[in-house]
């Protein structure tokens, strides 16, 4: 059993990652060809009851009728002239059924490469009238099936499936065809039955497949969450939750994906395999629960440093982190459905640009957030003088902090104001300053007045709650009404209620210090000399 750490994770979101794509290169078995788009044509080709002018627009038209089971029209897209007898006495529908059998089985349709040009495709070495769909891999080698320019009965040239493709049909149907088992399933429900393009049968051996693949991944997931963990941590349920929730499913679909697949899943069921649906919401749920693990590890970790702040904006910044997750899988399903993402993106830009200009104020206030977070300058419980406010922070928000002040009031100030401008932290303090300035009449004779700073210096030296450095007693100044002592010392606490006890002893002392030397404080006075009038 070894701990989870940095390592194990970043190796586990590596095979996340590298599952996302796999339903592409599901779809591209070894005996499947891939085919992609060719360059589309204004001239369609001549007109045509079943739209058989041009390669593409025929093949098109034979598998939509293949999924339709019509196999009377399908096989109006065939070339059945001169056919073998052997191969002839099976029918032109019989044929139809089993081509598009091969071609579901065999051949793996991105798109059609073929031309829509009604020439055909020019300088691929094959006769004018020739061009080639695919090529399936066999046992005895590959086997190109090609399309071929025929003559209607009208004597307009349309295109067909070959008519040298169509006689080796019954030997493509035999190499790919079902066996005993899966034909015996095929036979409890009807020909035409069918869902999303892919036939009832399918459906039952995938889902049968899934259902037996299940506990065998779910036990798996168990063994891997107790390989990254232990349930004696305290997140050992999110690890579990991660094998045994996003990482099973992915495993079922690929099952079920390559059981589809294996049985052959027709064309048009494939236009639905390629959206991913399925696995993205898989991928999705895998990253939003590794999400889930670290923001419990880090808040676990910030919590335990002393700093419950920064563990509290670990909620937001998942939550963010989801929605931009979820709008990469939106945007790569949409990709996968054929959808421009790029002209997307650009028709949400001025959307985007007005939403960013009304959120540019929380935006600031949540990353002046971010930075009270980090940095750690002021924290809940603490006492603080913001500008003219001084208070207890009581919260600190995504938006805003609120201060408990002395006349226990509640100030609420933008978190953008409080990382830019300065911000006295006085719980940081570990002394509370005391420094009064003692203003003494100037009748105050100068023996009186060394007597009073020396008996205030002594005091402060030998009291058990003064620092003893620095003490400082000073006549400083003479002012208009007064002459003045500054004292400057430090009390030996953080707590302001208790430092006011001590500053309200240090007071009393110092003013019996004064009436003992005989001196007196000076008032705030004015003199005002009056010149006599004169007599008569």
């Amino acid at each position: 059993m070894f701990q989870i750490n940095a390592k194990n994770w970043l190796a586990l979101i590596a095979f996340t990652v590298w599952l996302a794509p796999l339903p592409a290169a599901w779809g591209q078995e070894e005996n499947k060809e891939a085919v992609v788009v060719a360059v589309p044509t204004a001239d369609k080709g001549p007109e045509d009851a079943l739209n058989r002018g041009n390669p593409r627009d025929s093949i098109t038209g034979f598998l939509k009728s293949a999924s339709e089971f019509n196999w009377e029209r399908a096989a109006e897209y065939l070339d059945l002239r001169n056919l073998p007898g052997d191969v002839a006495e099976v029918g032109g529908p019989e044929l139809a059924r089993q081509f598009n059998h091969v071609m579901a089985r065999a051949v793996w349709f991105d798109d059609y490469s073929i031309t829509d040009n009604p020439e055909g495709t020019l300088g691929d070495g094959l006769p004018v009238y020739r061009d080639e769909l695919v090529t399936i891999n066999t046992a005895d080698g590959p086997v190109p099936i090609w399309m071929q320019q025929v003559p209607r009965g009208d004597g307009v040239d349309i295109w067909k499936i070959s008519n040298r493709s169509v006689a080796l049909v019954p030997d493509l149907y035999e190499e790919f065809s079902y066996s005993a088992p899966v034909e015996r399933v095929r036979g409890w429900f009807p020909d035409d039955a069918s869902f999303l393009g892919i036939e009832a049968f399918k459906w039952v051996i995938m889902l049968a497949f899934a259902l037996v693949s299940w506990p065998v991944l779910y036990l798996l997931g168990w063994l891997l969450s107790r390989i990254f963990s232990s349930p004696k941590k305290e997140n050992y349920l999110l690890v579990k939750k991660i094998f045994t929730g996003p990482l099973v499913l992915i495993g079922i679909l690929f099952v079920a994906n390559r059981t589809i697949l294996a049985l052959g899943a027709g064309v048009y069921a494939q236009e639905y395999l390629k959206a991913q649906t399925f696995l993205i919401i898989a991928v999705v749920w895998v990253f939003w629960s590794i999400l889930n693990l670290v923001k419990s590890f880090q808040q676990a970790k910030l919590s335990a440093l002393g700093r419950p702040g920064a563990a509290k904006l670990m909620q937001p910044l998942t939550t963010l982190l989801k929605i931009l997750v979820l709008l990469f899988g939106v945007m790569f399903w949409l990709s996968n459905l054929g959808v421009n993402i790029t002209t997307v993106l650009a028709g949400l830009g001025v959307g985007g640009l007005a939403v960013a200009l009304a959120l540019q104020k929380p935006l600031e206030d949540m990353m002046g957030a971010l930075t009270i977070f980090t940095q750690a300058t002021i924290r809940v419980g603490d006492f603080v003088r913001y500008g003219s406010e001084m208070g207890v922070v009581e919260d600190i928000g995504l938006r805003t902090t609120r201060l408990r002040t002395l006349t226990n009031t509640v100030v609420s100030v933008p978190n953008a104001r409080i990382a830019s401008v300065e911000t006295e932290n006085l719980s940081y303090r570990t002394k509370i300053r005391y420094w009064p300035t003692l203003r003494l009449r100037y009748d105050t004779s100068p023996d009186q007045l060394k007597t009073v700073i020396g008996g205030i210096r002594e005091m402060l030296e030998q009291h058990e709650q003064v620092h003893d450095e620095p003490v400082r007693v000073r006549f400083t100044d003479f002012d208009k009404d007064a002459i003045l002592i500054k004292i400057n010392s430090f009390v030996k606490t953080t707590d302001f209620t208790q430092f006011l006890e001590v500053a309200e002893d240090l007071n009393f002392r110092i003013m019996e210090i004064v009436n003992t030397a005989g001196a007196s404080f000076a008032l705030p006075g004015q003199s005002i000399y009056m010149e006599g009038q004169a007599s008569e």
